[in-house]
């Protein structure tokens, strides 16, 4: 690396996140330490990367240094639900010294999706900075009229992002809400994008026009279909419709065919989305006939539909003849969501065998596709990227072919339906976000002054049983681990993994949930993904030590890992691996940060301990636990609160101290431990 020339470094490092640029980058070196402070590479920031492990005043500290250092540079804002106050919100446009404002000379976009920025927050940051190009606001508690009143001064705005918050005020008057939205057009006329999903308007025919009338540059129009559209709502589209390659009609829910009306002011498509209540025979006709070049198409439904769709409406949804109609024309298309449809193997067949470009697909919850389906995927679409597949009868086992000729693919999610008595056990638990726990009067741990809070080094016995774990690791799926747990606490460089194939499929994220394929097939298929980061098996019938060691040896760039069993696995003692898996992991799996283990009898005190002592030195990125401890279970709360009371977030100390202190009566403790990032 010290040879690399610092264009060749500059260009590795605007790949990073600037929480890698600050944690890992700039703490290396000089060199790097000088690089990483190059202008080009601070233009967009996420805070949204930030995991809220400290306290809120350090976080809203750091954020404040970090954007008065970067102000010169910034061109992309991003907040999201971090913590911050209001004075972050507005870009430090209020404060009361001249000294200590900032102004974000270049800022060009900014997002506020999921924050709790409030109406006066948006006009002191807007107002400081009138030439902000992209505003979004998805989901936050600012009313539609307050955030149009402020965007209407932005007269170089290209990008208007608006999404209703699901606390919104459907008494406002949509009357006034309509006019205000019929106000923008007239002054931003710039507009390239328009994005307005919100129920507290009507935006019908007049606002359509206004949009069509005076922002001649729009390419991008998504809004939320309003009941007073009707065929002469597009009519003035022509001039303007043909430059529109991004169309989006959301929450329809009037019956009937209407795209044969929307679709002939738009030739030019490329990307369709439509919701709504059903798709007709007539629809599908005119997405073929009117929108050839289409590339991207999504028919979305909402759960309300979803379950009326389920119970009542099953034939109105899109099936098997509509798909066929579809697929004849559009031989472009590149991605294809129709979830809940009614298609079936012999329509995807024909889309397999007509759409080649295919990158990706989202057919969940289509009920009667099989393994015909995945079999003419792996066929013929060997450019696939992305396939969801959820809650379909597809056996996981024939995944195989999609995985050996789909070498581009990056993310499969297969998820089975959970079963339902699993459904009723997880429904009947507490929901809290870091300790559950479930009262069975029976005594489970010690009271809160009897803990062994010293007194829990482990005994002669384990550490033999530890040694003989580690020794007997000699399976064709893990003879290269090494011998001893000394060897993994102390010599981690020392483990070595299975050599990766020349060619092999380049999948991210695997999702196999519930899957009752056996142990045989997912180590073929783990084989084939080496370059794995995600993979969720929870609930999975044939979870063995074997197939977990098989998944740490060849994924070693793993970061997230579900190998959860359900409640009523552990009840019925189906769950079958246990501390030698995750002794596995402790020596392989350097770069996991998530791990979820619930439910799991076998995991003992042996294998807790392995984890905490593991997190100074192979563990050193893990930053979330999942386990669980009690009656029914190997390990108690004790061990947790011995070998890893030290490693855990204030947050999850505190909780700990609950748990142990309300530790009387109960049955089991379910406990999601967060951990320090720097150890």
């Amino acid at each position: 690396m010290e040879n690399l020339p610092d264009e060749i470094l500059l260009q590795i490092f605007s790949k990073l996140s600037f929480i890698d640029l600050l944690s890992g980058v700039r703490c290396t070196c000089w060199r790097w330490y000088h690089l990483s402070s190059d202008s080009t590479l601070w233009s967009n920031i996420d805070l949204s990367l930030i995991k809220c492990f400290r306290s809120t005043d350090s976080i809203q500290s750091g954020i404040k240094v970090m954007l008065r250092e970067v102000h010169s540079c910034l061109e992309h804002l991003t907040f999201s639900n971090i913590p911050v106050n209001g004075g972050i919100y507005e870009l430090f446009g209020s404060c009361w010294k001249r000294k200590n404002k900032v102004k974000f000379e270049k800022l060009k976009s900014i997002d506020y999706s999921y924050s709790d920025v409030s109406s006066r927050n948006l006009r002191v940051a807007l107002t400081n900075h009138p030439d902000i190009e992209e505003l979004i606001l998805v989901h936050t508690k600012i009313t539609l009229a307050h955030v149009l009143d402020e965007a209407i001064h932005l007269q170089n705005l290209k990008c208007l992002v608006y999404h209703d918050s699901k606390s919104r005020d459907i008494n406002s008057d949509r009357l006034i809400n309509k006019l205000i939205v019929m106000k923008v057009p007239r002054h931003c006329q710039h507009l390239e994008a328009v994005e307005l999903h919100t129920l507290v308007a009507d935006l019908d025919c007049e606002v359509l026009s206004q949009f069509f009338k005076y922002c001649t540059k729009l390419r991008k129009l998504s809004l939320t279909w309003s009941t007073n559209m009707t065929a002469d709502s597009f009519a003035s589209a022509n001039l303007c419709g043909q430059y529109i390659t991004h169309l989006g009609l959301h929450d329809r829910q009037q019956t009937g065919p209407y795209l044969d009306f929307v679709l002939p002011h738009f030739p030019n498509l490329l990307h369709l989305t439509v919701g709504g209540k059903n798709i007709h025979l007539d629809d599908t006709i005119a997405i073929s006939e009117f929108s050839p070049k289409l590339k991207e198409l999504e028919l979305e439904i909402s759960c309300e539909d979803v379950l009326e769709y389920n119970l009542t409406n099953f034939f109105n949804s899109l099936c098997g003849l509509q798909l066929q109609i579809i697929a004849e024309k559009c031989t472009l298309l590149t991605k294809l969501h129709v979830p809940c449809s009614n298609i079936d193997d012999d329509s995807v067949i024909f889309l397999a065998k007509h759409c080649l470009f295919l990158e990706d697909l989202n057919f969940s919850q289509c009920h009667r596709l099989t393994k015909n389906s995945l079999f003419a995927l792996s066929k013929h679409c060997l450019r696939l990227k992305k396939v969801s597949l959820q809650d379909t009868l597809i056996d996981h086992r024939y995944m195989i072919g999609l995985v050996t000729k789909c070498s581009n693919l990056d993310e499969v999610i297969l998820d089975h339906k959970s079963p339902e008595i699993s459904s009723l056990a997880t429904s009947a638990m507490s929901t809290s976000v870091s300790t559950e726990i479930e009262n069975n009067h029976v005594d489970l741990c010690p009271r809160e002054e009897d803990i062994p809070f010293i007194d829990m080094t482990l005994s002669a016995e384990e550490l033999e049983m530890q040694h003989v774990l580690f020794n007997n690791l000699s399976s064709p799926e893990s003879s290269n681990l090494s011998s001893s747990c000394d060897a993994c606490f102390m010599y981690p460089e020392a483990v070595t993994c299975t050599p990766v194939k020349i060619n092999h499929c380049h999948l991210k994220k695997l999702s196999l949930k519930y899957s009752l394929a056996k142990e045989k097939y997912l180590q073929e298929i783990i084989r084939e993904c080496p370059d794995l980061t995600y993979v969720s098996l929870d609930g999975s019938k044939h979870l063995t030590d074997n197939l977990i060691i098989t998944l740490a040896k060849c994924c070693p760039n793993l970061r997230h890992l579900g190998i959860s069993s359900t409640p009523s696995q552990s009840t019925e003692g189906e769950t079958t691996f246990g501390d030698a898996a995750l002794l596995a992991l402790v020596q392989c799996s350097h770069n996991l940060e998530v791990l979820q283990c619930l439910y799991n009898c076998n995991i003992t005190s042996i294998g807790v301990t392995a984890l905490f002592q593991s997190l100074s030195t192979t563990l050193r990125s893990l930053t979330s636990l999942s386990l669980c401890v009690g009656l029914g279970y190997s390990c108690n709360i004790a061990t947790v609160v011995l070998h890893g009371f030290k490693y855990l977030t204030e947050r999850s100390k505190q909780q700990l101290k609950d748990a142990s202190a309300t530790a009387r009566g109960i049955s089991f403790i379910v406990l999601h431990l967060d951990l320090l990032k720097k150890r």
